[in-house]
């Protein structure tokens, strides 16, 4: 029987009917070719494999879920899969197009994960789509917008490359072992005509980590220390000066990043 590992964040969805209103998300057919991270024993893998995509691959980091994996391997030509470090692989190496990430990310890596697909490069990336599952929190802070108090660095990082939607929580008692917290799922889908290349996401990493990090604060002080008196200018801080990071949209913090540019 597997003994589950605390360490590496391992609780697996349990609850069939969840499972495949998961798969149902992604616009699968015979076409596609699925990137499923964090397999686990392979419920969902199960699930999305009902479909008869053209292929899955599967990143597990944990070698002793290999058995699980090989029997479905064994049974179905279409599935395969490695074990590695979801953070580190090179998911281009396997398929270049026509792809969805699925995944019921662990806890501690989950925001690492999206920012690397947000970072993938050349853009429109290797994926068409993905279905994640965070921990709730986190999956609010991603969707949140401007005005509201979860707004804040990942929020504008992944509008800046990604459309995100929310679909529905589920309960921590649908998990076994049962976590100490409840999880959302989010599908993400690449903006085609997004102008934001991997220089511009330094930017806007740097800028939104300074200004966020005395997110309390009135934001004038901390916007007079980056920009110039032209700068200050153009975005007319004597408008915003009384107003918090959290009370700008989206579309400031990119005005932002061109002025950066600009400079050069």
């Amino acid at each position: 029987m597997f003994k589950h590992k605390k360490k590496l964040g391992q609780n697996f969805l349990i609850n069939k009917e969840i499972i495949k209103k998961i798969a149902d998300i992604g616009n699968v057919d015979k076409n596609t070719n699925i990137i499923e991270v964090g397999p686990g024993t392979g419920n969902l893998t199960e699930e999305l494999l009902k479909k008869n995509p053209k292929e899955i691959f599967a990143i597990e980091f944990d070698k002793d879920l290999s058995n699980y994996l090989d029997k479905i391997k064994n049974n179905c030509k279409n599935f395969n899969y490695k074990i590695s470090d979801a953070l580190t692989f090179n998911e281009k190496s396997i398929f270049k197009k026509n792809s969805i990430i699925y995944g019921n990310l662990p806890y501690n890596i989950s925001l690492k994960l999206l920012i690397k697909w947000i970072y993938s490069d050349p853009w429109p990336p290797f994926y068409d789509q993905m279905i994640l599952m965070f921990q709730k929190e986190v999956a609010e802070r991603i969707v949140a917008t401007s005005n509201n108090k979860k707004y804040g660095r990942i929020s504008i990082l992944t509008d800046a490359r990604l459309d995100v939607k929310f679909h529905f929580n589920i309960s921590k008692k649908e998990f076994n072992p049962e976590p100490k917290v409840d999880s959302s799922v989010l599908s993400f889908t690449p903006k085609k005509n997004t102008n934001f290349k991997l220089k511009d996401l330094d930017i806007l990493s740097d800028l939104t980590k300074v200004i966020f990090n005395t997110k309390r604060k009135m934001i004038s002080k901390t916007l007079k220390k980056l920009l110039n008196e032209k700068e200050l200018k153009i975005i007319d801080i004597n408008n915003i000066k009384n107003l918090r990071p959290e009370n700008l949209d989206f579309s400031f913090y990119y005005k932002l990043v061109d002025l950066i540019k600009s400079r050069s």
